[in-house]
């Protein structure tokens, strides 16, 4: 069986066994909606998209509702053999300039070459045919080329008429130290000079992988947050394969996006796991359907033991009286929610 049909008969027995129950004339549903990590969810003209990769497969969903990913369909699958051929990561789906644009790292099967690639639609259409872009550069050397660095979790900053692309970057070639860096880009495919730190993986011990002076920080995941004309960074931080994963903020407080004191860190975090939901992060943020509500999709580990078996949780979410997000507690696997 090849690997695609195998991944679709998978995801097609999950879908059935967690679909929707609002056409049944329920109100509420619970957690988790799916089978999955990493989720990035977007509206769009009333529907729902959800992408996701399997390691070698990116698909996208198209659903009705928030609490199911709804219908698959193949975007892309990797080649056999080549620098972006496996350990697909994390895909971004984005829609800039009437175009979708879909950002993943990728690897030739090893770590220590992952870097960052685009697919861009043809047409307006994000169930359409796709070409690809990439890498991109995400190196100390942008003149030269020289030494591209390791490179996942892109995402992208609008910001007044420029672009940035913003991901979790190693300090050096042969470093796991994750870091989340920022740079300039000419056109959503290419970065247009060097990476800029904007937040070091290890200011506070909770950002560290076992929250521990001896183990190392690791930044990823980060999202952008919108709000009020406020602009925000939510990120992943610590260990993904232990219960300790959780969700830092960064705010946008200066004008320059290049310039790292613009950046300001909350000295806690602001999503972290409890006894009965743990090992949560790496999620995205959307509206209701009438935009009224605000909701939190992310994902949380099956087991306290170290392994990155995961699923896809959705809640809703508020924001403070100073205008920070407010992510709430993690919710119970089987509680209740009002459909959105």
């Amino acid at each position: 069986m090849s690997k695609q049909i195998k991944f679709v008969l998978i995801s097609f027995c999950f879908i059935m066994l967690t679909a929707s129950s609002a056409a049944h004339g329920q109100t509420t549903f619970t957690n988790p909606i799916a089978v999955g990590q990493d989720p990035c969810v977007v509206l769009d003209g009333g529907r729902y998209l959800w992408i996701q990769s399997d390691n070698e497969i990116i698909t996208l969903h198209v659903s009705d509702t928030l609490t199911d990913l709804g219908r698959e369909h193949v975007i892309w699958t990797s080649p056999e053999s080549g620098p972006y051929s496996a350990e697909i990561w994390a895909p971004e789906l984005l829609k800039l300039n009437n175009r979708w644009y879909i950002y993943f790292g990728a690897s030739n099967g090893e770590n220590i070459n992952h870097r960052t690639y685009v697919l861009v639609s043809k047409t307006s259409d994000p169930l359409g045919d796709y070409t690809l872009h990439g890498p991109l550069y995400t190196g100390d050397h942008f003149d030269t080329k020289q030494e591209n660095l390791w490179a996942i979790d892109m995402t992208i900053l609008k910001h007044e008429g420029r672009l940035y692309g913003i991901w979790s970057g190693w300090t050096t070639v042969d470093s796991d130290v994750q870091n989340l860096y920022i740079a300039p880009m000419s056109s959503p495919t290419e970065t247009s000079g060097n990476r800029v730190l904007i937040s070091e993986s290890d200011d506070y011990l909770w950002e560290r992988t076992e929250e521990s002076l001896r183990s190392r920080g690791l930044n990823e995941g980060p999202q952008l947050l919108r709000h009020n004309g406020r602009t925000f960074v939510v990120y992943s931080c610590a260990a993904s394969w232990l219960p300790t994963y959780k969700l830092g903020l960064l705010e946008l407080v200066g004008t320059n996006p290049l310039d790292p004191k613009s950046w300001k860190k909350s000295p806690q975090p602001i999503f972290e796991s409890t006894e009965a939901t743990f090992g949560v992060g790496h999620g995205s943020f959307t509206t209701s359907p009438d935009g009224t509500r605000w909701w939190h999709a992310y994902h949380v580990k099956d087991s306290v033991e170290p392994g990155w078996k995961r699923s896809i949780f959705v809640q809703p979410m508020n924001f403070k009286e100073d205008g920070t997000p407010d992510l709430g507690t993690p919710v119970k696997a089987g509680e209740p929610l009002v459909f959105p």
